[in-house]
């Protein structure tokens, strides 16, 4: 699940979503966490944050941007005349992909059975773009790919997040399932360091 991928380009721009774990951002990660909107986490220091994302599959969202490959100085041994163009072969000049990491969603997994969502963000420049919808469409796909999954499990606001997870990946709430099962937590927030 470490090798999935998804793009799409619209007016807006062009982007992608992976779970490939070297092209997360992690200032990225610890600026989201210190976002007011991510209220339940904090940044974390270099070494627990590497530690965090080693055992998640996390979805990185990242903006493509297109940078231009700039020629090298011409060598001496090059004519100095231009080439002339055939007229079946069209000269594109090669770009390079760029990613800039604009969003993210995280899941604590054992990869077969189980898997936690958590720390969905999206940096506030790029919502109202639909990336929120399509992060946790992939997101769903992801879950689909637990060979024997028994439970996906997610905390959400009871206003907003609640009537998103249900319409957009069939989540409910387990107060449904009164009687045949409890979800438990214990919260607490510790400051790293403390």
């Amino acid at each position: 699940m470490n090798d999935l991928s998804w793009e799409r380009e619209d007016d807006r721009g062009h982007f992608k979503i992976a779970t490939n774990p070297t092209l997360v951002d992690h200032d990225f990660i610890n600026l989201s966490f210190a976002s007011e909107e991510t209220y339940w986490a904090k940044p974390l220091p270099p070494d627990q944050l590497a530690t965090l994302l080693s055992n998640s599959i996390t979805l990185g969202v990242y903006e493509i941007q297109l940078q231009p490959n700039i020629p090298s100085a011409r060598s001496i041994s090059e004519p100095s005349s231009p080439r002339t163009p055939s007229s079946t072969v069209q000269e594109q000049s090669p770009q390079q992909q760029q990613l800039k990491q604009i969003g993210l969603a995280r899941f604590i997994t054992d990869h077969v059975t189980t898997a936690y969502l958590t720390d969905v963000y999206v940096a506030p420049a790029y919502r109202k773009y639909g990336l929120g919808k399509w992060l946790i469409a992939c997101c769903d796909e992801v879950i689909e790919a637990h060979p024997a999954l028994r439970r996906a499990l997610l905390a959400a606001s009871p206003g907003i997040g609640k009537p998103f997870y249900e319409r957009e990946m069939g989540m409910r709430d387990v107060v449904e399932e009164s009687g045949h099962v409890a979800i438990m937590s214990k919260k607490r927030f510790r400051v790293p360091g403390e």
